[in-house]
């Protein structure tokens, strides 16, 4: 009886009717209210953070899991070429799509003098409350993946130095014998079904939170500095959509033409992404996803996704690329094609330097790519960080579309090679 009841309350509450009614409802709420709500923004932060309580462990323990098993089974070395390849071939397109839209839409050309005005007014206004932004070299993001506490790391979620001792953990784990590592690969296993239980049980008031997120982040932008950047703002959601109908159009052509169950597999994650504006709370459902609903094999989806989400950030590569266009058409500088190429290499690379870096230090990676072209940064992380709420639901929903069209991928062209040696009698179980 009990079952039955709780099966019944997940069908209405879990429904897209239902989800996309709270998404809708508090976006909606959030631009016609006046003032601030702060009970209604609480309890969206609240819910933020409950989804993000158990993101850390999940993460840590979904690689391990993975990466532990692919090395005790010995099957590692066919992944690494494959996965480097793709997540490099999605940055690429996300940051030359990005160059593609920029020039041809000009976002920042041609604005009218009152959409001037309140650009400067902003920037002015922002200079005045606080310092400059200091950018972030390579060298430095590069000490701050080796964390020398690893506690440390995980109270201040530093994501990037999570994952780097998850992956030597993991390849530790998997190079032990197999009567050592078993054990302690089920109990990683234990710990990874336990969160996704908790996270369950969360997700049974998604659409009131959904509600409360969605409020927050569209009442949190001023409507004089989206109308003046309102184009880069339209092409921003265009690229988005773009993105995510290419991976889709990706994962059709590997499934064999059947798109509605990823579509309706990844509907809990897309809307996630959408209302939180955060790819770690989003990962939960995209894996609960990708495993049960596509059916995908659960080695590949618990390696391949965790790592994609912080290492591969096509929607911040797009992004950036886009935006340096704008900064571009807004000083008058003119790209040529050497300063194209190296804004799309530069994009790619502070796309990865700000994964896993919220809010402002993700902006302040766009250093490598405009302080060589002389522009200045701080006006970009200024008029960037003004637009932020309203362009990061759609760049999050990106990441995760393209991170799990990747996973299919490899785990599509991983079930047909195996496949393929069964029919040999490669794998014929004795």
């Amino acid at each position: 009886m009990i079952e039955s009841v709780r099966r019944r309350l997940a069908a209405i509450l879990l429904h897209p009717a239902s989800v996309f009614a709270g998404l809708l409802s508090g976006g909606l709420y959030g631009w016609l209210d006046a003032g601030p709500a702060p009970v209604v923004e609480f309890m969206g932060h609240l819910y933020l953070r409950l989804l993000q309580m158990c993101v850390i462990p999940l993460l840590f323990s979904a690689v391990v899991m993975g990466l532990a098993k692919l090395f005790s089974s010995g099957s590692a070395r066919r992944y690494v070429g494959r996965l480097v390849g793709l997540f490099a071939a999605g940055l690429l397109l996300a940051g030359s799509l990005g160059l593609l839209l920029g020039e041809v839409g000009q976002p920042g050309a041609n604005l009218q003098s009152g959409a001037r005005q309140v650009i400067g007014e902003a920037v002015f206004r922002a200079e005045a409350t606080s310092g400059a932004t200091a950018g972030t070299s390579l060298q430095d993001i590069a000490i701050g993946i080796v964390p020398e506490n690893i506690f440390k790391a995980f109270s201040s979620g530093n994501m990037l130095a999570i994952l780097f001792f998850a992956l030597l953990f993991g390849v530790a784990l998997g190079s032990l014998d197999a009567d050592k590592s078993e054990r302690a690969i089920l109990l990683f296993e234990s710990i990874y079904e336990t969160l996704t239980a908790i996270i369950g049980w969360l997700v049974y008031i998604l659409p009131a939170g959904l509600f409360c997120l969605a409020y927050s982040q569209v009442s949190a932008v001023g409507l004089p500095i989206l109308g003046a950047m309102f184009k880069l703002v339209l092409l921003i959601y265009a690229g988005g959509l773009a993105i995510v109908l290419l991976c889709i159009l990706v994962v059709w052509w590997r499934l064999g033409g059947d798109v509605r169950r990823p579509v309706s597999a990844l509907r809990e994650a897309t809307f996630v992404a959408f209302g939180a504006s955060s790819s770690f709370a989003a990962l939960p459902a995209a894996l609960r996803g990708l495993k049960e609903g596509v059916g995908m094999d659960r080695h590949v989806v618990d390696l391949v996704l965790p790592l994609g989400i912080t290492l591969n950030p096509p929607g911040s590569v797009f992004h950036f690329a886009i935006a340096t266009v704008f900064l571009a058409n807004l000083y008058g500088v003119v790209l040529d094609t050497g300063q194209m190429s190296f804004v799309l290499v530069a994009s790619v690379l502070a796309g990865l330097a700000a994964a896993g870096a919220p809010g402002v230090a993700a902006l302040s990676m766009m250093s490598l790519i405009l302080i060589p072209l002389g522009l200045p940064v701080e006006v970009a992380i200024i008029l960037l960080v003004a637009i932020d709420p309203i362009i990061d639901p759609v760049l999050t929903v990106v990441n995760v579309q393209a991170n799990a069209a990747t996973t299919i991928l490899l785990a599509g062209s991983e079930d047909r090679g195996n496949r393929t040696q069964s029919d040999h009698g490669v794998l014929r179980q004795p």
